[in-house]
Formats: C-alpha cells, structure tokens, sequence
C-alpha cells in the first residue's frame, strides 16, 4: 500500500498553515486563529495574483486544511 504523494508546494502550505495556526493561538482563541490563517491563506494567493502567478485555490485549501483539521479535533 502506497502512501498519497504531496507536491512541495502544497506540504509547504499545508506546515506553515499549521504553524500559522499554532502561533497566533499563544495570542488568541481558536475562532480568531482560523480566521488568522485563512487571511493570510487568502491574501496569500490575492498576492500571487497581483505578481502574475495564478490564483490557486488548492494552495488556499492547503493552508486553511491543518487549522480546520487543529480547530475540530477539540
């Protein structure tokens, strides 16, 4: 049995949503931090859009994905 395969792009957006998530709950409750990761998610990808990249709505998932899975396994 093979495990799933991530792109380096969506395992980085995927740690450093976690990490996002994490560090701003030293500084604020679980609501507050999941809407912290998912403007930096978000403004993320406004940005690549601005810088002619793509707007990837995976790579958004991606960071927003840990903080969910972080906020509801409470």
């Amino acid at each position: 049995m093979k495990l799933p395969i991530f792109h380096q792009d969506k395992a980085n957006h995927f740690i450093y949503g976690f990490f996002i998530f994490i560090l701003s709950q030293l500084f604020f409750n679980d609501e507050v931090s999941l809407l912290i990761v998912m403007g930096f998610a978000i403004g993320k990808e406004i940005k690549d859009k601005y810088d002619g990249k793509d707007f990837d709505i995976a790579d958004m998932l991606y960071t927003i994905l840990p903080a969910l899975i972080t906020y509801f396994a409470r």
